[in-house]
């Protein structure tokens, strides 16, 4: 798996702190720019480091992002990658098929 795919939940992250997307995005980029230059991944950016990026980032939290399971949990919206989402999906299919 690629740390880097959790770009978005570090943008989510401070969007939930009430951050404006337009400004989380760049943000979450400058964070992928920092590992690069470091030659880490992203997910081995240090909670200090990641919060020199933002004030609303919170070192006793913000590595909670590099979590893929937590990731897809959290697109629960129908058609997410939530179990629960996708259990909907496949509940409403069998429907469909039955129908």
């Amino acid at each position: 798996l690629v740390p880097e795919m959790l770009a978005t939940d570090l943008a989510d992250y401070l969007v939930r702190k009430g951050v404006p997307f337009r400004e989380t995005h760049h943000i979450a980029g400058e964070a992928v720019r920092m590992a690069e230059e470091k030659g880490v991944p992203l997910s081995a950016l240090t909670n200090e480091e990641v919060c020199t990026l933002h004030e609303e980032f919170d070192v006793k939290d913000v590595d909670k992002v590099w979590s893929f399971e937590a990731s897809v949990e959290t697109r629960n919206a129908k058609g997410g990658t939530a179990k629960i989402a996708v259990q909907t999906q496949i509940d409403e299919l069998k429907e469909w098929i039955e129908a």
